[in-house]
């Protein structure tokens, strides 16, 4: 449908929740390997990099700057600018319902929650800074010094 300001703050919400048991289901799982430790200790911190940059989103959308939020919520609740008409704000969203409806037949519902499982199953994309690559470096089993290194010298 359309996507409303508010529209966009719930989505944002039910993501980071989602993101969230994402995460605990991740967490309760014992890695058998070190290995695949590294690999959800990783996993683990996209979620949250992710959470992060998505709650940012959100202050900025609650701080309204653009007084946009107010307006969205105002005209919700039928207040324009002849006044109040709660019967005409609840047409006229029920039209704009029916046409997006009746533009998109074939729209279907998308489970959200099978795209977030595959994420459990991948394998992040692991860098690790200095001349040694992934091998030497025994997927994080040695702590890199190298940046360290260069500084002190």
């Amino acid at each position: 449908m359309s996507s409303t300001l508010l529209e966009v703050t719930r989505a944002a919400h039910e993501d980071v929740e989602r993101l969230e048991r994402l995460i605990v289901k991740d967490l309760q799982n014992d890695p058998p390997t070190t290995k695949d430790g590294l690999y959800q200790s990783h996993r683990v911190r996209n979620n949250i990099d992710t959470i992060i940059s998505t709650t940012e989103k959100l202050v900025e959308i609650y701080e309204d700057k653009d007084n946009a939020r107010k307006d969205e919520i105002a005209a919700l609740g039928g207040q324009t600018a002849t006044g109040v008409n709660v019967f005409s704000a609840f047409y006229d969203r029920l039209k704009e319902i029916r046409e997006y409806h009746r533009k998109h037949p074939a729209a279907r519902v998308v489970d959200a929650n099978e795209e977030y499982e595959d994420l459990l199953k991948e394998e992040p994309v692991i860098e690790f800074s200095g001349e040694q690559n992934t091998f030497q470096e025994a997927f994080g089993r040695y702590l890199d010094l190298h940046e360290l290194f260069n500084q002190y010298i």
